[in-house]
């Protein structure tokens, strides 16, 4: 898992630790939920800017959101493989379950 990922994941538990929706959050500190969506899912790192505006929303200091070492690799992996069901169509979905179900 790189930095960038860890970030992200962080930045997702102190969002739903302070029970804000991606939405409230990116409102809050003044970026599209999008952009919100992309930073937690390590696709984008934020700007010093944004980085500034979360500490101050999630009540934490910066040292609080760099703090990520007990984000494993597991815990990308399953979020990961859950953002690619969440995408699937019923028809895929079932087929998958079958596949799992044969496994075990």
């Amino acid at each position: 898992m790189d930095k960038k990922q860890a970030l992200g994941l962080r930045i997702k538990e102190l969002r739903e630790k302070n029970k804000f929706t991606q939405e409230v959050l990116a409102e809050k500190i003044g970026i599209d939920p999008k952009h919100l969506s992309r930073i937690e899912n390590g696709r984008n790192f934020p700007s010093m800017e944004t980085l500034e505006k979360l500490v101050i929303n999630l009540n934490v200091s910066f040292q609080d959101l760099f703090q990520f070492g007990h984000i494993s690799n597991r815990t990308v992996l399953i979020k990961s493989i859950v953002d690619d069901i969440k995408k699937m169509s019923d028809e895929q979905l079932k087929f998958i379950y079958k596949i799992i179900k044969e496994l075990y």
